[in-house]
């Protein structure tokens, strides 16, 4: 595997007309698209099942899952390569988490759950806020005036 090379998870839905071998057939132009890319791909698992909704017009579909290694760069000419290919019905790609990438998004949530030293300021107790000293002036004042009433 290339440094620069990434894995993935690749997920197909294929025509469930593909039998024998014409569904060896479409494994093997994915895996020559995979190999002009520069990627390499194993195939993992098939089963035929029935879809939610219809997709062209079918009813059911193979699914066929894979795992693949390919730079970045070249997703999206794969993606548009598999649209191209009218026996892949959808396809979707997953980028899996190696376990490198795993422990740096542990260390930087480590990092940022760390509570940060703040200052605290407090204010001298000698002197008085200058809204409190408003207000015993207001009182005062108050006073006066309800007293001459």
């Amino acid at each position: 595997m290339d440094e620069t090379q990434r894995q993935y998870e690749l997920i197909f839905i294929l025509s469930p007309q593909l039998e024998g071998a014409d569904f060896d057939k479409a494994k093997n132009e994915i895996t020559e698209i995979m190999t002009q890319l520069g990627g390499t791909i194993s195939f993992k698992e098939s089963e035929k099942k029935t879809l939610a909704y219809p997709i062209n017009k079918q009813g059911q579909g193979i699914f066929l899952i894979a795992q693949i290694f390919i730079s970045p760069e070249n997703i999206a000419n794969l993606s548009k390569q598999l649209k191209i290919n009218k026996q892949i019905l959808r396809h979707i790609i997953n980028q899996l988490e190696t376990p490198k990438a795993e422990t740096e998004k542990q260390k930087f949530i480590k990092k940022s759950i760390k509570p940060k030293k703040s200052a605290v300021f407090t204010r001298p107790t000698e002197e008085k806020p200058k809204g409190e000293a408003k207000l015993e002036e207001i009182d005062k004042k108050l006073d006066e005036i309800i007293g001459e009433v």
